[in-house]
């Protein structure tokens, strides 16, 4: 019997807009393919840090990390999150670049806090104009 499935669950948002992308950045460069959970919720920082709905997001979370014996969480937001209200909500690029680190920092706070044993990663994805192409942008956030 196997004593281990995966090695990371991956959190992201299901905006269409970065779904390939993102599955692309973890297979590809985070070289996790085959060896990840994956939880896709709308507004998924949004909903983790807020503690109306952080219940839903930890119940999905804890299975992941019962059932694999997961030992990596990558977690993984983008600027104009419609959870937010979308860029426009923010008054400005630095206002939502702030507001949405401060969350992830947040997110990896209550994730260590329930299970210290984890390695969390946080990056924030945007949309990048390449010429006539959108380009999806990840920076790691310390």
């Amino acid at each position: 019997e196997k004593t281990k499935w995966c090695d990371a669950l991956i959190i992201t948002c299901n905006d269409f807009r970065f779904t390939s992308a993102t599955q692309e950045f973890v297979n590809e460069r985070l070289k996790l393919k085959d060896n990840y959970d994956h939880i896709s919720i709308p507004g998924s920082i949004c909903n983790l840090v807020n503690p109306e709905t952080r219940d839903l997001v930890f119940s999905k979370f804890a299975l992941s990390v019962k059932l694999h014996l997961i030992n990596r969480v990558v977690v993984v937001s983008h600027k104009d999150c419609g959870a937010y209200g979308g860029s426009v909500s923010f008054g400005s690029e630095l206002c939502e670049y702030e507001t949405i680190c401060s969350d992830l920092r947040k997110a990896r706070a209550l994730l260590i806090e329930k299970y210290p044993t984890l390695e969390v990663t946080l990056f924030l994805e945007s949309l990048q104009q390449d010429g006539d192409t959108t380009k999806v942008h990840f920076e790691k956030i310390p």
